[in-house]
C-alpha cells in the first residue's frame, strides 16, 4: 500500500468514525465542534464525506436503527469497497440490517418507515402536495407524509402512516363513513375539515394531533373501541397517545397555515422553530441551549426555492445567533 492509500484510508476510516457518531444521537456540542474543524482541515476529509454521505445517504434511517459497532463495521466495508456499485451494494445490507431490526423492536406496522415507502399516496421532505379523492375528499399532505386510501361498499378508509394530512371531506354519494386511522386511534369526521399529525416519538410517548377548521371529529383510541368518543369541535384541538386522550384546547390556526403553503410563527420559541424547520429540510438542525429560549415571530413561503436555506437566512437578521452550515445536511444554531 502506497503512502497516498495510507493517507486516504485513515480519512475514510476518520469519516467513518464521525458519520456514526453524528448518526448515534449522543454527539455533544463538543463533538459537533470538532467535527466541523475536521470537515474544514483538509480538502480530502471534506470530500471522504461527501462520498459517505452519497453512499449512505438513501439508507441514512436503516443505519441509525443499528448498533455503533454494527454500523461502524458495515460503513468500514462500504468505504474500503472497489467501485460505487460495489459500496452501494455493501450499504444497502446496512439499511436491510436497519430496516429488520427496527421490525423487530416495533410494535405497530404504522410506526414504521417501511410502511410510509410503500404507502399509496406520499409526500418527499420540503414537498407539499394536494390530492381529490374518488368521492370529491381532498387530502393535503405535509412534507414527508404518507397515507394509504381504501375505499369499499361499506367505509371510506385514509390510514395515516408519517406525517401530517389537512382533509376536507367530500359529499359521498353513497353515505359511506370516513373514517381517518393513525397509530393511535380512528377519527371519525362529520362534514368537516380538519388536520391530522402523527408525532412518532418512541414508545409510548408517540401521538396523534388533531385540529378541526369546521364541522367535528369523533377520536376513538384503539384501546377503547367501545367507549363513547370524544368530539373535537371547530376551533379546538387535541392530542391523544394509545392510552389516553389529553384535555381539548384552542385551534392554533398557524399550524394549519402549511396547506396554504406558509410556514407561520407567532411568538414561537426558537427550539420549537428550528424542530419544524427541520422537517422541510434533509439532514439534521442542531441549537445550542442558550439560544432555545429566543422567540421568532414571521411568515416565510415553504414553496420558495430553497425555503429552508431563506427560514435560517432570516434567523440572523430577526435574532442574535449564528447558522452555520457545515455541509448541506448539517445546520447548527448558536450565539451570536
Amino acid at each position: 500500500m502506497s503512502q497516498v492509500d495510507i493517507v486516504l484510508s485513515s480519512v475514510r476510516e476518520q469519516a467513518i468514525g464521525w458519520y456514526v457518531r453524528l448518526a448515534s444521537g449522543m454527539q455533544t456540542a463538543a463533538d459537533e465542534a470538532a467535527f466541523a474543524r475536521w470537515h474544514q482541515a483538509h480538502p480530502e476529509h471534506a470530500l471522504a464525506w461527501r462520498q459517505l454521505q452519497e453512499m449512505g445517504g438513501r439508507l441514512r434511517h436503516g443505519a441509525e436503527l443499528l448498533t455503533p459497532h454494527i454500523a461502524h463495521g458495515t460503513l468500514q466495508k462500504a468505504a474500503h469497497a472497489r467501485g460505487r456499485r460495489r459500496a452501494l451494494k455493501t450499504l444497502a445490507c446496512l439499511g436491510a440490517g436497519g430496516t429488520a431490526w427496527y421490525l423487530l423492536q416495533t410494535q405497530s406496522a404504522w410506526q414504521l418507515p417501511l410502511a410510509g415507502m410503500l404507502a399509496d399516496v406520499r409526500s418527499a421532505t420540503g414537498e407539499l402536495r394536494t390530492i381529490t379523492l374518488e368521492d370529491g375528499t381532498q387530502v393535503a399532505l405535509n412534507t414527508a407524509s404518507a397515507i394509504d386510501v381504501r375505499f369499499d361498499a361499506h367505509q371510506r378508509r385514509i390510514v395515516l402512516h408519517a406525517g401530517e394530512i389537512l382533509v376536507t371531506t367530500g359529499d359521498d354519494p353513497l353515505r359511506r363513513p370516513l373514517v381517518v386511522v393513525t397509530a393511535e386511534g380512528t377519527l371519525t369526521p362529520v362534514g368537516t375539515r380538519f388536520s391530522v399529525r402523527h408525532e412518532p416519538m418512541t414508545g409510548p410517548d408517540a401521538c396523534t394531533r388533531i385540529g378541526v377548521a369546521q364541522g367535528a371529529v369523533e377520536v376513538r383510541l384503539h384501546s377503547q373501541q367501545n367507549a363513547a368518543p370524544v368530539v373535537v369541535r371547530a376551533g379546538q384541538q387535541l392530542r391523544f397517545t394509545r392510552a389516553a386522550i389529553m384535555p381539548l384546547a384552542p385551534l392554533d390556526t398557524n399550524s394549519l397555515a402549511w396547506a396554504d403553503g406558509t410556514f407561520v410563527a407567532a411568538g414561537m420559541r426558537l427550539d420549537d422553530f428550528l424542530t419544524e424547520l427541520g422537517h422541510y429540510r434533509p439532514g439534521v438542525v442542531r441549537w445550542a441551549p442558550e439560544v432555545a429560549h429566543l422567540r421568532i415571530t414571521g411568515t416565510w413561503p415553504l414553496r420558495a426555492d430553497r425555503a429552508t436555506d431563506l427560514m435560517l437566512d432570516s434567523l440572523e437578521r430577526r435574532l442574535p445567533v449564528t447558522v452555520t452550515r457545515t455541509t448541506r445536511y448539517w445546520v447548527n444554531v448558536t450565539p451570536r
